[in-house]
């Protein structure tokens, strides 16, 4: 629990009949940062791998879950039906965690949730940060790019948009802190990745249509070849070891596809990607400066 009984940090999750492999890790890098936990469960299944991890997790041992059955209509709905549990629990939260159940932080955030947010007067509204964003394999990413990570509670807050879903209603400004964390989302199967893009387009995505899933194969991956570059930081230790499992069976399309990019990332690519990787951190390095105060929240997740 926070430090302060009467300050409280919640997180309004959604899971749905998709396997989420990074969900335990996911659960447990949030456990020392946020006191309760609201699920909304829109995969229609009397039982689903996603819930046992969520009733495996610190939240439900100690009480701190609320988990519900809604089925899925879009991207707005689900979110909306898991903020509206949070209003179940005896207390209030005063902020919201924003979390997606392929996303793992870093220790970082227990000081952000602890030490930073009951500082937070009235004129923030929402916390900032930035997300490495896998691609293919653990060893590549495409950015590192600002992400939407907490948001002051209010009751009157709503989700709109079916898809690439926004929320309505925030009021203050945004602090963004100097603090990256990892989204490993688009580590899976090509066939999976592209049942994930077509749920999208059917919601209204304004893209190509994506191939049929019997289609996808790794050119999906190779195709952003030159827009990918190594990972040169450390994946969050409550992540490693199934990082370490993931990977150990997909040994053979891991390393077809390591083989892929480095092959097609020519030296102009090379490049660019570290110019882009300079910019990126520099943007981050600037956090640091406008905010020295939050230096123990900087930096990658340990």
């Amino acid at each position: 629990m926070s430090n302060n009984s009467t300050f409280t940090v919640a997180c309004a999750l959604c899971v749905g009949a998709d396997p989420e492999p990074y969900l335990p890790a996911t659960l447990a890098s949030i456990a020392n940062a946020v006191d309760v936990l609201a699920v909304n469960d829109n995969s229609g299944l009397a039982r689903s791998s996603n819930v046992a991890a969520i009733e495996a997790s610190a939240f439900a041992e100690r009480g701190a879950l609320r988990l519900e059955r809604h089925p899925f209509v879009d991207f707005a709905d689900m979110r909306n039906r898991a903020f509206a549990a949070l209003a179940a629990f005896p207390q209030p939260p005063d902020w919201v965690l924003f979390l997606d159940a392929d996303e793992v932080h870093g220790e970082q955030l227990r000081y952000i949730a602890r030490e930073v947010l009951p500082t937070l007067g009235p004129r923030y509204g929402n916390v900032d940060a930035y997300t490495y964003h896998f691609w293919g394999t653990f060893r590549w990413i495409t950015d590192v790019a600002r992400r939407f990570v907490f948001y002051r509670y209010d009751p009157r807050l709503r989700w709109t948009n079916a898809v690439h879903e926004k929320i309505d209603g925030l009021r203050g400004r945004a602090l963004v802190v100097p603090y990256v964390y990892h989204h490993y989302g688009n580590v899976q199967s090509p066939a999976a990745l592209t049942r994930k893009h077509l749920r999208y387009y059917d919601l209204g995505n304004a893209v190509p249509r994506p191939p049929a899933v019997e289609a996808a194969d790794a050119s999906l991956y190779l195709a952003k070849a030159a827009q990918v570059r190594p990972f040169a930081g450390r994946h969050p230790r409550v992540a490693r070891a199934l990082l370490a499992e993931l990977e150990a069976g997909q040994a053979a399309e891991f390393a077809a596809l390591d083989a892929g990019f480095t092959a097609l990332r020519t030296p102009a690519v090379r490049l660019g990607g570290t110019l882009r990787a300079l910019n990126e951190s520099l943007r981050v390095q600037l956090r640091r400066l406008e905010h020295p105060g939050l230096q123990r929240a900087a930096g990658e997740a340990r």
